[in-house]
């Protein structure tokens, strides 16, 4: 959709996410439970144990 439409993540998520819709009600329960912070986290244990495998730890 993004290569169809030339449109960023955030923004073809807006177009289907309708006010008070379910999908809003899930995000709004991801960001509250930290969600993003986690994924983040996760993002960042994985790159830093990438680097240690890569110098032989």
């Amino acid at each position: 959709m993004m290569r169809q439409t030339g449109l960023e993540p955030a923004d073809l998520r807006e177009h289907v996410t309708s006010p008070g819709g379910t999908t809003a009600a899930g995000l709004r329960a991801l960001d509250e439970a930290g969600f993003h912070r986690a994924v983040a986290s996760c993002i960042r244990a994985a790159e830093n144990r990438s680097r240690e495998l890569a110098d032989g730890k």
